[in-house]
Parts: C-alpha cells; sequence; structure tokens
C-alpha cells in the first residue's frame, strides 16, 4: 500500500512540470525580445496592481461598514490601481519610469557604499567596498540616464535565469514522475 505523501508527489509531478515548462518559455521569451517580454511583463503588473488596488478599496469600504474603516486605508488602493492602469494602459512609460527609480536607488547606494568604504579606509575589504560603491552608481546614473538599456539588460538577464529555473523545474518534474513509476 502507498503513503499518503507518495500519492500527494505523485498528483504534483504534472504540475511542477507544467510549471517549468512555461518559466522556460517565458524566459526564452524575455530572452529572446527583451522590450517586448518586459512590456508584457509591466502590464501583467499593471493588471495586478489594479486588481490588488479594488480588493483593497472593497477591503476598505467593509471595514468602513463595520466601523473599523480609516480614511488612510482608502490612500493606497487607490494609488495602486492609479499605478496599474498607467503600467497596463502605457507600459512603456511605466517602465522607463519604474528603470528612473531604481537608478536614483541605485545612485543613493552606491553613495552610501563610498562613503562607507572611505570611513572603512586602510581596513580589509575596504577597496571592495569603494570598488562595488563606484559600480553601483555607475550603474545607478546609466539607469536614470538610458533606462531602456537597463531594461534591456535586466531583461536579458532574468529571462536566462528564468529559462534555467524552468529547465530546473522540468527536471525535477520528470524525476518525481519516474520515483512515483
Amino acid at each position: 500500500m502507498q503513503s499518503s505523501a507518495t500519492l500527494h508527489r505523485r498528483s504534483h509531478w504534472g504540475l511542477v512540470t507544467l510549471n517549468g515548462v512555461l518559466l522556460l518559455l517565458a524566459g526564452l521569451f524575455l530572452a529572446i525580445f527583451p522590450f517586448a517580454g518586459a512590456l508584457s511583463f509591466t502590464a501583467a503588473v499593471g493588471i495586478y496592481l489594479v486588481a490588488v488596488g479594488a480588493m483593497g478599496l472593497f477591503v476598505a469600504l467593509k471595514a468602513l461598514a463595520d466601523g473599523h474603516g480609516s480614511v488612510l486605508a482608502f490612500v493606497g488602493p487607490p494609488l495602486a490601481m492609479l499605478l496599474g492602469v498607467i503600467f497596463w494602459m502605457a507600459p512603456a512609460a511605466g517602465l522607463a519610469g519604474v528603470m528612473e527609480l531604481a537608478g536614483a536607488f541605485a545612485m543613493v547606494g552606491g553613495i552610501f557604499q563610498v562613503a562607507a568604504a572611505f570611513g572603512m579606509a586602510g581596513r580589509m575589504h575596504w577597496g571592495l567596498l569603494l570598488f562595488n560603491g563606484l559600480l553601483t552608481l555607475g550603474a545607478g546614473v546609466c539607469m536614470m540616464m538610458q533606462p531602456a538599456i537597463a531594461v534591456f539588460v535586466f531583461a536579458i538577464f532574468f529571462g536566462v535565469q528564468l529559462a534555467f529555473h524552468g529547465g530546473h523545474l522540468i527536471r525535477v518534474g520528470m524525476r518525481m514522475k519516474r520515483l512515483m513509476h
């Protein structure tokens, strides 16, 4: 007689394999067509934000009707919905904005790393921290000045990573199937 754990694993090998196939295909699409993939991803995130914002608005209204609500609960959901509509309807503008914001964060992070490195001058690995800070600062400047290039590079790297992860899940799913039979 088979254990319930064995039956449970057997029922999921197909889902693991399907997940791997979908990740592999998405990764290949993103690596081969980085701009189209990034725009599709941005539009999908936009749809997600609209749905999350609508749900948050529903929860805020329900809480208010129950006497537990707050006016502040009505700030986040509409902002998420607005951002979602922008990402959904104008994914290129949304993606450029996200890259510029990420560039600003990278620039600030790089500045702090450089400052920390100078504060550690003479100590072990302070040069590596300085080098990393300068690279982060440079990446931030590039992302702010040329967001399209940043999208291109991130999309390719992320696509390759998704493809490898998908291939791994396909292998795991096939191994699960073999172990069950």
